[in-house]
């Protein structure tokens, strides 16, 4: 776990085995995950979601305390989903997970979640997680890359307009900037987020919570 970090809230100690659900749109990623997690003598059940409509459905049937949710679900962003999980379950606790990049623990808290962790970690770690923020602790990667606080309110209002699909010009007219000024925002907002264009820098937007 050296990896992580570990904030320390009140602990929690289950009396009970823990029921747990596994937010992944990746099948094949979802079974493996699942199927690691089921084989800790102190997990009791580990169930599947591939959606925010299914995993609202799972949380409401099967009351799990740990949500594990993909950061990058299909065209819903994780953080959307824990959120969700959140206020309708505010027993439950969200431990954020992703393939690839970081995310910022004040957006994860913003949403609802009590941890992030990368996937490359491995399996042993991604258990020893799940136990933690079980115990009411919260994990995060040592090194963290918080993209939202390095985009400046300009940047995040011309990278709002253009996840809605405007151009530089038409960006330029609703802000009343002139069209150079609004290039090199843009060019600031790709090189902040690590993208290379429009679609993935709003993929990378609705990811990181910048946008609804």
């Amino acid at each position: 776990m050296s990896v992580l970090e570990i904030s320390f809230a009140s602990e929690l100690k289950p009396t009970r085995k823990l029921r747990v659900l596994v937010v992944d749109d990746d099948e094949l990623v979802q079974a493996g995950i699942r199927a690691v997690l089921s084989q800790q003598t102190w997990i009791g059940q580990c169930y599947g979601a591939g959606s925010l409509e299914t995993a609202m459905a799972a949380a409401r049937r099967w009351q799990p305390s740990i949500a594990l949710v993909e950061l990058s679900l299909g065209t819903r962003p994780g953080l959307e989903v824990s959120r969700s999980l959140s206020v309708a379950h505010p027993h439950m606790r969200v431990l954020l997970m992703s393939r690839v990049g970081r995310i910022s623990r004040t957006v994860v808290r913003a949403n609802g979640g009590h941890g992030f962790i990368s996937k490359s970690i491995g399996a042993a770690a991604v258990a020893e997680s799940v136990r933690l923020v079980s115990q009411g602790r919260s994990v995060f990667p040592r090194e963290e890359i918080i993209e939202t606080q390095q985009l400046s309110r300009r940047e995040l209002d011309v990278l709002k307009h253009l996840v809605q699909g405007c151009s530089n010009p038409e960006v330029a007219q609703v802000l009343h900037l002139s069209k150079h000024t609004v290039k090199q925002h843009t060019c600031a907002v790709y090189r902040k987020l690590a993208v290379r264009n429009r679609a993935e820098a709003a993929a990378k937007a609705r990811e990181l919570g910048l946008v609804s």
